[in-house]
């Protein structure tokens, strides 16, 4: 679908797709060229030289794809979830669970000297499981 926008080089595909997903993720060139070389062996993409750089162009073949499978693309219905979200409290949220992250590694690697200490953090990590499950069952 982006290469029906415009035509583009693979680095620009996943930077785009960076970007869609406002950084929340980015596509590793080991996931995105894979399936550039299977739209080409498909025919639904053709290539052209930019300097070094491959330039991805959707075909006719490929157009007729998209117009044949466009409620069946798992990637847009989620692409389309993210554009209602609040990417700053999305953020904040994130900043949040990687603080509370870096305290159960801490407290974690500090019950590994007391065995007292263990126990009381696996019960306390059983307990914050329970209530984190009220929030989405």
């Amino acid at each position: 679908q982006m290469l029906e926008e415009e035509s583009r080089h693979g680095y620009q595909i996943i930077k785009d797709l960076e970007e869609r997903f406002k950084g929340f993720y980015s596509p590793s060139p080991g996931s995105v060229y894979p399936i550039l070389q299977m739209l080409e062996d498909r025919d639904f993409v053709s290539i052209s030289k930019e300097g070094n750089k491959k330039i991805y162009t959707i075909t006719d073949e490929g157009k007729t794809f998209l117009k044949e499978n466009v409620d069946q693309d798992e990637f847009t219905k989620r692409l389309e979830q993210f554009k209602n979200v609040d990417f700053e409290q999305m953020k904040a949220s994130r900043e949040q669970l990687q603080g509370l992250f870096h305290g159960f590694m801490k407290a974690s690697q500090s019950a590994l000297q007391d065995e007292e200490k263990q126990k009381e953090l696996n019960v306390f990590i059983e307990e914050t499981k329970q209530k984190l499950e009220r929030f989405y069952k």
